[in-house]
């Protein structure tokens, strides 16, 4: 078993409806978005301890799903590093976004057994185009062509907090320069850019790249669970996703006590 980390930062937005901190908190379905989320990590059986990373204080209610609470510390990575510290452990952390409600406890379990057998510092979740599609046609994600297929990121990572410490100068580079294609170019070679842009690039390729950029082991996982990439960044994918999640949960409601199963 290892320790989650449920990353619920981020900065208010006046969009939001008044008192919610920000999306992770937003009401889906009568309870805040990250809820999903921690409930699906606690009845996984990969996992044995749920640290939160958020606003500080977190609501009550919220806090009680969560075996340690760490206030948030500043940006993204900021928030990482923070909640790897305070895990502690030499085992890998499973990563999670606190925007996937469709998140359930099968998917956790699979992917954590199918990331820790790839034996990398970092595993990076990944989903191919059409079976995000199936799931949920209508949702609006961004998505990279590459031989093996079309693919978009994931919300779980599994990682080592060693290499993440050893990787932070690599990826605070590429944030930086994410905007500036030439300095792209310089980090990851323009011939990797070029790959990229026309689809002939191949997966341990990218994976090769990523080594030498960061120094960490790290490897991409193929992922036939697309509820792993259906974050809620719009109103359109709150929506989306909503309706995805209340139609389960009436399935689920409907069901004889007896016959529910985790998915």
């Amino acid at each position: 078993m290892i320790d989650a980390l449920v990353l619920a930062g981020g900065r208010p937005d006046p969009a939001l409806p008044q008192g919610v901190p920000n999306k992770a908190f937003v009401p889906l379905c009568g309870q805040p978005m990250v809820e999903f989320v921690l409930q699906a990590l606690r009845a996984a059986t990969s996992i044995r301890r749920i640290a939160l990373i958020g606003p500080d204080p977190l609501p009550g209610i919220i806090a009680a799903h969560a075996d340690l609470t760490i206030g948030e510390r500043g940006g993204l990575l900021d928030n990482v590093a923070t909640g790897l510290a305070a895990v502690g452990g030499e085992t890998p952390v499973l990563a999670a976004a606190a925007d996937l409600p469709l998140l359930t406890p099968g998917t956790v379990d699979a992917f954590v057994e199918a990331a820790t057998a790839l034996g990398a510092e970092v595993v990076y979740g990944v989903v191919r185009q059409e079976d995000v599609r199936h799931e949920l046609p209508q949702a609006r994600k961004t998505f990279v062509r590459l031989r093996e297929g079309t693919f978009t990121g994931g919300s779980l990572i599994l990682l080592d907090s060693r290499a993440f410490a050893r990787a932070r100068p690599a990826i605070d580079r590429a944030v930086r320069a994410r905007k500036r294609p030439w300095e792209l170019a310089r980090m990851f070679g323009l011939r990797t850019l070029l790959g990229l842009l026309t689809g002939t690039l191949r997966i341990p390729e990218l994976e090769r790249r990523a080594v030498h950029l960061t120094g960490v082991r790290a490897r991409a996982l193929i992922c036939r669970t697309p509820e792993i990439a259906l974050d809620v960044d719009t109103p359109e994918m709150l929506a989306a996703v909503g309706a995805r999640l209340a139609a389960r949960l009436a399935a689920m409601a409907s069901q004889p006590t007896n016959s529910v199963a985790h998915s």
